[in-house]
């Protein structure tokens, strides 16, 4: 009898695991769809870092159409990376705060565990964004066209040891300049003045020997 019990102790707790596993797995999924898409992708950064947030507001900051920001946030919604918190109402209508319930991120483990045709597939499409933003800004003759612009290829080779610095020294490039973006925000905020689009791409990988020479 007790070892019968000890059995079924023990099958509720792998259920219970396997529960966790599968509800990580549609959160990771939904967060995966939530940044498929770019404008949906800054939404979701943006109620990350600064929290409660409306449509309207959200399409003020991003300078883009209201309808199509509403419309991504109600998809947030639905993929349960954001939250309705409440609602006020303004000139006879109602408007409704969301705030973040997932982050627009993917860590080292979780990449790891995903689908490998998923994995490759956000891989293939971050990159895409990088060239296209470069070729948006080229037609639009800004990058090269000015002295505004930072373009820097810098092969080197590293120990494991300088390999793990340099990936800490990116994470790091990358929250100094969300944090950037947030005082610019303020600033503008309480200016009225509007803000720069610009795209900070930042590359660093592993390559095979010969890419060196290249």
């Amino acid at each position: 009898m007790g070892k019968n019990n000890r059995s079924t102790r023990a099958k509720g707790a792998g259920q219970k695991q396997r529960s966790a596993a599968i509800h990580d797995d549609s959160g990771q999924t939904n967060r995966l769809i939530a940044m498929s898409h770019p404008l949906r992708a800054r939404i979701l950064r943006l109620l990350v870092e600064r929290g409660v947030m409306s449509p309207a507001g959200l399409t003020r900051e991003l300078q883009a159409n209201l309808r199509s920001v509403s419309y991504h946030v109600r998809r947030l919604e639905e993929l349960e990376c954001a939250e309705l918190v409440y609602t006020r109402p303004v000139r006879g209508a109602l408007e409704h705060f969301y705030r973040a319930t997932e982050r627009p991120m993917i860590d080292t483990d979780e990449f790891e565990n995903i689908d490998p045709i998923m994995a490759e597939d956000l891989v293939l499409h971050t990159y895409q964004r990088m060239i296209d933003d470069f070729v948006a800004s080229r037609k639009a003759r800004m990058v090269g066209f000015d002295r505004h612009f930072h373009l820097c290829r810098n092969p080197l080779i590293v120990d494991e040891e300088g390999f793990q610095e340099a990936m800490e020294m990116y994470e790091q490039c990358r929250l100094r300049l969300s944090e950037i973006e947030r005082r610019s925000a303020e600033r503008r905020t309480a200016s009225g003045t509007p803000g720069i689009p610009v795209t900070g791409s930042s590359s660093f990988f592993k390559v095979p020997s010969s890419s060196l020479d290249a």
